[in-house]
């Protein structure tokens, strides 16, 4: 038999509209309980992440201010990294998700339920972050190739497209020829 997300078709409980009317508040009271508890699991689980990764942010070098940690209490509750990065909980309230925003969308970076595992990949992320800005700040990048070997790429680029150049050219005058030629 197949399981669809629909109710099935069951008697009303209700004989009249005032008990309806109430059986609905009822119902839209315990909706908001849970609701309610959920969001405070939330944000407790997210005080004991932030008390336990403040001492990692006091020893940030004063002078980078990329890094704030920030608890916010929106829907859904963040814990802000810096301005890109946080820290959210799942629908269940009981996995941690470190969330990157990017350019393409947003990148679930860790998942755990450990509040100490989350508390170390958010310590090595701010640790790996710093030292990406001392090197850039420093001028040494890992990805650039030596200027000789880029500067001869771009002869042979040149040179190629000059021959390339030169043989439609002669191609061109060719074909004309033959055409006046006929």
């Amino acid at each position: 038999m197949k399981k669809t997300g629909k109710k099935l078709d069951q008697p009303a409980t209700a004989t009249s509209l005032r008990e309806a009317i109430h059986m609905a508040r009822v119902q839209e009271a315990e909706e908001l309980d849970n609701s309610v508890d959920r969001r405070s699991t939330e944000m407790a689980r997210l005080e004991v992440l932030h008390a336990a990764i403040e001492h990692v942010f006091e020893d940030i070098p004063f002078e980078d201010d990329r890094f704030a940690l920030a608890l916010v209490p929106s829907r859904p509750a963040r814990l802000w990294i810096d301005i890109m990065t946080y820290v959210s909980m799942d629908n269940s309230g009981e996995i941690y998700r470190m969330i990157r925003n990017q350019g393409t969308g947003r990148k679930v970076m860790v998942e755990t339920e450990d509040v100490g595992v989350m508390a170390g990949r958010i310590t090595e992320f701010v640790a790996r972050e710093i030292v990406a800005r001392e090197r850039y700040t420093s001028g040494f990048e890992y990805e650039r190739a030596p200027a000789r070997r880029q500067h001869k790429g771009r002869t042979g680029l040149i040179i190629s497209a000059f021959i390339i150049g030169i043989l439609t050219g002669v191609a061109g005058l060719l074909a004309m020829g033959w055409k006046f030629i006929q």
